[in-house]
Order: C-alpha cells, then structure tokens, then sequence
C-alpha cells in the first residue's frame, strides 16, 4: 500500500517538501488496522535523539546542523509520534515507563539491554545457511583459514578483515590485545567467521530490510570490484582511538595487507534494487545477476532467502530496533544463499533507491521507512490475533 503511495506521489511531488509530512496522515487514514491490545513503542527522549542527530552530523560535515534541518527534524518526530499513537501504539520515551503489561517494540534497538546480544550471534537459527561463527577466544582452541574477523557491533562493514595466514592472524590478535584495545574491550566486540567462497572478481551481497516480525520492505544486490575499497573504521566517538586502525595503515607494524571483502554502498559498492521499476541496470549488472541466480528482468528476490529472512527476524524481535538489516552472501561452493548478520538501526539507502527516493533527505526517508515498518508490525500483529480468534 504504502509503495503505491509513494509512486503516485512522485508523479507531482515537488522535492522541496517533505514526502513523510505530505503522506503520513493519508497513510494512516487508507490504513485498515488499529491495535486493540496494549502495545508499547520505544521512541528515544527528544532531546536525547536531537543531541545525537546534531553529533552524528557534526562528525560527518565536521560543522553545526543548521537551525532549518533541526527543526525540520523535530516535526519529523513529532509527526511520527503522532501516527504511531494513531495506530494504538502507547509511546513511551524511557524503559521505565514500560511495565511489563503489553509487547514492547524499541524504535531503534538502543533502549533495551544489550545483556546477551553479542552471545546470540552463534546460536543457530533453526533453517538458516549460516557460517560457523566463534567468539575470538574459541577460534583460537582451534584455529582455520581463511578466516573473517569482524566486529560485530559494527555497521556498515566497519572492522571487517580477511584472515589467511598465521602471520596476519598473529597481527590481528596482537592489535586486539594492545592496552588501548583492551580500554575499549574490543575483543569481545569481534567474532571469527567462517568465509565463504564468492566470486573471485567481485564481492557481492544482498541486504534486505525486513521488520523485526518478518515481513520485507526492500531488498537490494550489492557488489563492487575486488580491489582496495574506502577504508572504514568504527568511531568511537570524538578523540577515540580505535585500534583497527594499525590493521590498515601500511606504514604500521600490525598492517594485515588482506583482500577486501566488503561490498556494501560506505566502502564504494553498487547499489542494484531488487525492483524492476527502479533498477536501471547495465550489460555487467545483468551479468553479475545471472551469476548469483538472480533474473535481471524479474529481479526476484531469491525464494531460499524471503524464507531465511522468516526466521531470523522473529529470533532478534526489537533488540536491533524495529528495522533489520539482513545480509546474504552466495556460497560459490554450494550455490546456497548463506546468511551474514543482521544489522542494527541499518542506513536508508538501499530503501532510497528501491522506492525510488533519491532526492529526500536521510531523515524525511528514514522516518517514511519507520512508518512503513510499523504498518507492517500492526499488520502482522492483527493478522495472528484474528487466526487465534478463529481457531478456537
């Protein structure tokens, strides 16, 4: 419904607008379900999302937000707010507002207690291709290449590194246990993954953004050449070191010297949407496609996947926020779509260009996109309570 709305309003938009301010009330309007139940929804306090917001921005621009983005930012959220509550949504800003007496959904996964959530990275998903994933230590009892290292409370492919020798091995683990290292605990931050063979000349994957009940609201393929991308470091925040940055500088003793393994948009990948309406593909995007069992006409996302994407949204419920970022990668070896992770509070550009909203503004589309989220989650919610209701 909501993709049909966006289309229609696209044909007479004028881009200076804000498309989540012009569509949110006729979204909520032509909307058929309401909750009848109590449910809670996590939004962080206002001060607290604007102070972040104004920090992210500083960090990236290296100026102040304008006065005109935060308080278009401010009625992005308050518009927000006010549709979640039209939805029967009971919208609490702190955990201790929540009592317990209704299903609770965190907005962006920052809220809840992260106690855990590191450790459920190696439960297996029961029907999931998944790779054998270790905590650094285990790893180390038995140790295999190749091998990939990466921080798992990272985003974006941040601190992702090929592991093929005992001698980068060696490096890795000595940076990880440097004082400053230790400071921040960032061993535990990381896991050891089994690789998985792709294509040799490209690194390629599919994200989907699914809602943390499961159902999907875009799926992009992502690929770039196999050569030396961006580099991309976590932040720690203004005047932190992070010590991954030894691993990637060549005139450093701990330089790792490893292929690239990333491919997603930050570290220079193509974005192709999994829409034929708004992919515009070449000769090579067609031949990339075909490789990974993908129609380039149809652009289907893979079967294998929509139903690995079933499971593993459900295991993680909001402790990643009510928006997923599920990553696939395709197993050369076995010809099966594998699943990567899932990413918490992901970036909107892959649902920028599968609903073809290119010239919006990150904010306007991110808060669409949390709209489109929440309908599907009450969707879903009304859907199972009416099948209950009529199997009793």
């Amino acid at each position: 419904m909501i993709a049909d709305k966006i289309k229609n309003y696209l044909k007479h938009a004028n881009k200076e607008n804000s498309i989540f301010l012009d569509l949110a009330d006729e979204i909520i309007r032509d909307f058929p379900y309401r909750l009848n139940q109590k449910t809670y929804l996590l939004i962080p306090e206002r001060e607290k999302e604007l102070s972040e917001i104004t920090h992210e921005y500083y960090f990236s621009n290296t100026k102040l937000m304008p006065i005109s983005l935060t308080m278009k930012f401010l009625l992005l959220r308050d518009k927000f707010e006010n549709v979640a509550k039209k939805l029967g949504f009971t919208v609490i800003n702190k955990m201790s507002d929540y009592h317990q007496d209704g299903q609770l959904f965190d907005l962006l996964g920052k809220e809840t207690p992260e106690k855990g959530l590191i450790e459920d990275e190696f439960i297996d998903i029961p029907n999931i291709n998944k790779p054998l994933t270790f905590s650094v230590d285990e790893y180390l009892k038995n140790p295999f290449f190749p091998v990939v290292f990466k921080n798992i409370t990272a985003n974006r492919g941040e601190d992702k590194y090929l592991i093929n020798t005992k001698e980068q091995l060696k490096q890795i683990i000595t940076v990880l246990n440097l004082p400053e290292s230790k400071k921040l605990n960032l061993k535990n931050e990381f896991v050891a993954q089994q690789y998985i063979k792709s294509n040799p000349d490209v690194n390629s994957s599919i994200r989907v953004f699914a809602s943390c009940t499961g159902e999907i609201l875009s799926a992009s393929f992502i690929y770039s050449p196999n050569k030396t991308p961006k580099k991309i470091i976590k932040k720690y925040g203004i005047d932190i070191f992070n010590p991954c940055e030894y691993l990637n500088e060549p005139s450093s003793p701990y330089y790792l010297n490893t292929k690239s393994i990333i491919s997603n948009a930050a570290s220079g990948g193509k974005i192709i949407p999994l829409n034929p309406e708004t992919a515009n593909l070449t000769a090579i995007d067609e031949i990339i496609l075909s490789y990974h069992e993908i129609n380039p006409e149809t652009l289907k996302l893979p079967a294998s996947i929509s139903q690995q994407v079933k499971n593993i949204a459900p295991y993680w419920g909001t402790k990643k926020g009510i928006i997923l970022g599920i990553d696939f990668i395709y197993n050369f070896e076995d010809y099966k779509w594998y699943y990567l992770e899932t990413n918490r509070n992901p970036s909107t550009i892959g649902y920028r260009k599968y609903m073809n909203l290119n010239n919006y503004q990150k904010k306007d589309v991110k808060t669409l996109m949390q709209l489109d989220c929440l309908t599907k989650i009450v969707e879903s919610i009304m859907t199972k309570d009416k099948e209950i209701k009529n199997s009793k």
